[in-house]
């Protein structure tokens, strides 16, 4: 029970009785991995809740230009590239699994990707050999085969490779479908819930309140994107993430130029099918401070220009930024703590949360379902998992 003081003396005090509330599974954190993950839960018929501090689906996940890069789970070594192929293997059927139960089309398609070399570098053959390391398909191009590609594009850039089965969805109506598709499995939403807190006992999450409510659950997972640390602070428990804000301008085209992604370092430009291209994106170390700013919005506007001198013709549609989590490694950290049984996380995904969501997912399910030891698993972020102290 909580007694709320009165604002005035002649008011009489008021008793408000707090509203409790139980599930199998509590997620804090409604992003694109919260709401896979609990998509992924409820189909395994366990009672799942969802808390976020806003309307689910929007933060970086809307935020980010939806590009899928390939993985192949068979020609991988690195923590990242296991994690990238095995999201890359889950995400058709995850697809096909969310248009069947919801009839939306999220704009999950193979686009193909063109990765350009600076006008410095000699040749691409470095790039190809990362790809094909991994048992993936590229191909080479050379000046005339860039400009087949990306006509228009300028001349200087006399080098690149495509990637064939470089992928990509829309953001928005991806997490529109996972939202609808794990309201249709019976996951409970608690929204615009900004004062979340965690209460520990014993070694494990007891409870977590926020305003009136009161839930309890056999197993907490925060998947909080970059309120992830924030949350667990009061634990006593410090995780190196922090947010680093991207910002992205749309542009329209009467026609587009170009039909895959292009890519030259971190930036890059995202066709969509209805004329609509994506230009990113910045890193900016801004703390918790969102919103574009004519600085970056002008810097990537620049960058598609220069890139491809007709875009300069295009017609600025909107901009948007979003606030990613980064851990010191750009690793993220998936698993549970042995000092709380019953906490799991899954947090600092950086700029793949998007893409590596359909493997993040699947691998947090197994640990709430006690199906893998995470300290077992070398794809999860073990050296910085260890260097999270109480």
């Amino acid at each position: 029970m909580k007694f709320v003081s009165p604002p005035h003396p002649c008011i009489p005090l008021v008793k408000v009785s707090w509203m409790s509330h139980t599930s199998d599974v509590v997620i804090v954190g409604g992003g694109v991995i919260g709401l896979t993950t609990a998509f992924r839960l409820a189909s395994e018929r366990l009672s799942v809740t969802v808390v976020d501090r806003q309307q689910v689906g929007q933060e970086a996940s809307w935020a980010g230009a939806g590009m899928l890069p390939p993985g192949s789970p068979g020609h991988v070594d690195s923590p990242e590239a296991k994690l990238r192929a095995l999201s890359h293997s889950l995400w058709p059927g995850l697809t096909a699994e969310l248009q069947e139960l919801t009839g939306i089309d999220t704009g999950f398609r193979r686009c193909g990707s063109v990765q350009l070399c600076p006008p410095s570098a000699d040749s691409a053959e470095d790039l190809a050999r990362g790809w094909h390391s991994e048992g993936i398909a590229c191909e080479i191009l050379d000046a005339a085969r860039l400009q087949s590609r990306i006509p228009g594009l300028r001349p200087t850039f006399q080098h690149g490779v495509f990637v064939p089965d470089f992928a990509q969805v829309r953001n928005p109506r991806h997490l529109k479908a996972l939202s609808l598709a794990c309201r249709r499995r019976g996951v409970t939403f608690f929204e615009n819930c900004p004062d979340v807190r965690l209460s520990s006992d014993e070694g494990r999450v007891v409870e977590l309140t926020t305003g009136l409510q009161r839930i309890s659950a056999g197993h907490v997972c925060i998947t909080a994107g970059a309120w992830t640390p924030l949350l667990l602070e009061p634990l006593g428990i410090k995780l190196p993430v922090s947010p680093v804000r991207g910002q992205i301008a749309q542009i329209r085209v009467s026609s587009l130029p170009f039909h895959s992604v292009v890519e030259l370092g971190k930036q890059y430009l995202v066709p969509r099918p209805d004329g609509l291209i994506l230009i990113g994106s910045t890193e900016e170390r801004v703390g918790y401070e969102k919103g574009a700013t004519l600085g970056g919005v002008s810097s990537l506007l620049e960058f598609a220009g220069n890139l491809i001198p007709a875009l300069e013709q295009a017609t600025l549609e909107r901009s948007w930024s979003g606030l990613r989590p980064a851990s010191p490694n750009e690793l993220p950290f998936i698993g549970g703590l042995a000092d709380l049984g019953n906490l799991s996380i899954a947090c600092g995904h950086f700029r793949s949360g998007l893409q590596m969501s359909p493997g993040t997912a699947a691998l947090l399910t197994n640990v709430v379902l006690g199906r893998v030891c995470v300290k077992s698993v070398d794809w999860v972020n073990v050296p910085l998992l260890d260097m999270i102290s109480r």
